[in-house]
């Protein structure tokens, strides 16, 4: 499906909902077709040929059906399941087993020995995030600097990402967790997970500080109007603006923990389900199926526009650094995708290839003295997936 070039009551909208809705999605399970836009962004921002695009999204089609298939085969010996290409360049389907006598899986789909199963590697995980929640300031070391933490299939580990000099805090938050040493991984990390909000002009919604994010899908609760975003970028009550006049006020935030929040606004706006592209076309939004890992996905902000990625990582702990307010924290069970963004994509949507929300933008690891991780190479940006957000607050999506 092509962007929509016009949308003939964009002009008499109260508000211009192409800003509010910088949305992702999910894809679905019936047959869906790929945007050709969508197609262009991911294979300029991915570095794929379009040969290899097509084959990756062919695989990700079919992939939760196969992973579900090999996950029942394989019982314990499960140890996830990815989408990678090889140094020939080849697009496939891997699966990983901790049994050596595990038999092949049939065409198309890759079988991979390593010695932990994906039900240790997520125990060591769930360690990592009680140590992390029983930590007594004053007692027990800090984790400043111990960015991220999740399971990792590719390399059969629970991957630990931190800062240069925070090698001791991470091995002594493994030590106090329990969590079995040889399923971690530490990785370097040079720079901070940011929540990405700032205060920028353009086109956003502003809280009474006059700091700026971005405004994800928009939904409905009941008859009452309004759109989720970021819950780092505003508490419950606060009033919301756009374009210098009062919208509406957020109805619910919650930081850290969970990033997410849901805006209230009057009944005379009107509702779209649009994605601006930023460059004066819109995508729809078709639901909100949950993408597998290793999918296309792309976001969209008023700071960086348009940009796509991988999903690299799902269920992923992070430790936000302190906004100009002091707060930051743990914040759990967040995506991770190798897209980049920059202060103000907060609260913007993130949609895969076939125009599902997938999220909302949490944080992104911004060099200092940058106003974005764009062409930085390592660069992380983490959503909150829009799903839960969705039934924590009783919100209907809207959509085409």
């Amino acid at each position: 499906m092509p962007a929509v070039q016009s949308w003939p009551r964009l002009a008499r909208a109260r508000i211009v909902v192409s800003s509010l809705l910088f949305l992702t999605a999910f894809g679905t399970a019936a047959s869906p077709s790929v945007s050709p836009s969508l197609h262009s962004a991911a294979q300029r921002d991915l570095g794929l040929s379009p040969t290899q695009l097509d084959r990756w999204l062919q695989i990700e089609r079919e992939a939760p059906q196969r992973a579900a298939l090999a996950q029942r085969r394989l019982g314990a010996y499960y140890a996830g399941s990815w989408i990678e290409r090889g140094d020939d360049g080849a697009v496939r389907l891997i699966v990983a087993s901790s049994d050596p006598r595990a038999a092949k899986l049939g065409p198309g789909v890759e079988l991979r020995q390593v010695r932990y199963s994906l039900a240790e590697l997520e125990a060591a995980k769930a360690r990592l995030d009680a140590g992390a929640r029983l930590r007594l300031p004053g007692i027990t070391r800090p984790i400043d600097g111990v960015y991220a933490w999740h399971v990792d299939p590719a390399s059969n580990s629970v991957l630990v990402r931190m800062a240069p000099q925070a090698l001791e805090r991470a091995v002594d938050l493994a030590a106090y967790s329990g969590a079995d040493s040889g399923v971690l991984r530490f990785e370097r990390m040079d720079v901070a997970p940011q929540a990405t909000a700032q205060v920028y002009s353009g086109i956003a919604y502003q809280d009474r500080n006059g700091g700026s994010c971005s405004i994800g899908f928009a939904v409905r609760q009941g008859a009452t109007k309004g759109f989720v975003t970021a819950g780092h970028c505003g508490v419950a009550g606060e009033s919301i603006w756009m374009n210098g006049a009062p919208v509406g006020y957020i109805a619910g935030s919650e930081f850290p923990v969970a990033d997410r929040a849901w805006v209230a606004i009057g009944d005379q706006h009107e509702l779209l389900p649009l994605v601006t592209n930023h460059a004066g076309a819109f995508f729809f939004v078709r639901g909100s199926y949950e993408s597998f890992h290793s999918s296309v996905v792309c976001r969209s902000g008023y700071r960086t526009g348009y940009q796509c990625g991988f999903v690299n990582a799902k269920d992923v702990t992070v430790n936000i650094a302190p906004n100009s307010s002091g707060i930051g924290g743990l914040v759990y069970g967040l995506t991770q995708t190798n897209a980049c963004a920059g202060f103000g994509d907060s609260g913007g949507g993130w949609i895969d290839t076939y125009e599902h929300a997938q999220g909302v933008t949490s944080a992104s690891n911004i060099p200092a003295g940058s106003p974005h991780n764009c062409g930085m190479f390592g660069a992380f940006t983490w959503f909150q997936p829009v799903n839960p957000i969705l039934e924590r607050y009783g919100l209907t999506l809207v959509t085409l």
